[in-house]
């Protein structure tokens, strides 16, 4: 095959793992980066550049001269980009390289109104139909395809122009944490909740403490944590206290007990009422832990595919609370979604889903792998 450069829009290990077996699998593949940054949040919750260091990286930044000379030293190769929405010297970069006969493909989410309000309808309405439509057009026509990052939904992504035969279904792929390993689940005695995240609206913990609420009504026993801190934090402590929920709000922990945690709890809860993917869920389910996913999360597919868990529709609470009264009375049920968790772990690493990248590619679009 030709030569790869993957122009990636940043080192998040929510890609380099997969980047990293790209580059194991083909015969030269040089990786970009856009905006590489010492210190950022995700240093917070466990990265650490050194965890890719064997990745040989180009620092463009956003500097269209140096990707030129990117392709000035590479003629002819094939190009992924992981950016272009939202990162104007890349789609400067696209055209550039359409202009020169090369092949593009692009890596990116479905586009995902994470606000309320008017700013959400104005996005949803305006902004994404007809703004980014017309933004995206030449990067629509240069390329073959996307890959769809937020899982097998299409039509976020056809509302901004992409056509369905352009669209490829995917998700988010990471490595296990560093230091993490699979802990399968034997019973649902003790029944632990975990539930991790920044509290904003988005991510809707707000519906966990009121499905928490209805266990306590109806004296179903369990025990929940929450980590992270956020907008909603406080509110979300008035309530249980004033219902006496045996809930722990621990805040930020260090990444050793996040990771004890994901090895421990009984399930995973992820309640995002608009949310891309959830990477946090490739992290617990790589510990074991069997998941509990919102509809409005594109994350679902996990549960979806692999039956290690259990979906809910996103802002019910009656429907999640119903799903975990289940899982804690039913120990048949929950056996049988902790061995398919288990098992889950290890299908969903990233040196097995870019050999199904690949293939997926290779099968419809020509000349690529």
């Amino acid at each position: 095959m030709k030569g790869l450069i993957i122009w990636a829009q940043s080192d998040c290990r929510s890609m380099m793992g997969l980047y990293r077996v790209l580059r194991t699998m083909c015969e030269d593949v040089i990786v970009a980066i856009r905006d590489y940054k010492a210190e950022s949040q995700r240093q917070m919750v466990g990265f650490r550049h050194e965890e890719f260091s064997d990745v040989d990286k180009i620092i463009v930044g956003d500097d269209y001269s140096k990707g030129v000379d990117v392709l000035n030293a590479h003629p002819g190769y094939n190009h992924l980009f992981g950016a272009y929405q939202n990162a104007p010297m890349y789609r400067k970069l696209i055209n550039t390289v359409a202009r020169r006969g090369c092949r593009v493909g692009i890596l990116s989410e479905s586009p995902c109104v994470m606000v309320t309000g008017i700013k959400g309808w104005l996005k949803e309405n305006i902004y994404l139909p007809f703004i980014v439509r017309k933004l995206i057009k030449p990067v629509v026509e240069s390329s073959d395809f996307i890959v769809n990052l937020s899982g097998d939904g299409s039509l976020a992504l056809q509302r901004i122009g992409w056509r369905a035969e352009q669209i490829v279904p995917f998700g988010y792929f990471p490595p296990p944490v560093i230091g993490s390993r699979v802990v399968g689940r034997k019973n649902n005695h003790d029944f632990h909740i975990l539930v991790t995240g920044v509290m904003t609206w988005h991510r809707a913990p707000d519906t966990v403490i009121k499905a928490l609420c209805l266990l306590k009504k109806w004296k179903v026993p369990y025990r929940a944590t929450f980590t992270q801190e956020g907008p909603m934090l406080e509110n979300l402590k008035r309530v249980s206290l004033a219902n006496e929920l045996p809930v722990e709000f621990k805040g930020f922990v260090s990444i050793e007990e996040l990771i004890k945690l994901y090895e421990t709890c009984s399930v995973y809860v992820a309640a995002g009422r608009r949310e891309p993917w959830g990477m946090r869920l490739n992290d617990a389910l790589q510990c074991g832990a069997p998941l509990l996913v919102s509809s409005g999360m594109g994350g679902v597919q996990l549960v979806e595919e692999y039956g290690c868990g259990e979906s809910f529709d996103a802002d019910d609470y009656l429907d999640l609370a119903c799903k975990l009264r289940r899982l804690i009375e039913n120990e048949e049920r929950y056996r049988l979604i902790s061995r398919n968790a288990e098992i889950a772990s290890y299908q969903i690493s990233p040196e097995l889903k870019a050999k199904t990248l690949v293939n997926m590619i290779s099968s419809r679009f020509e000349g690529w792998f």
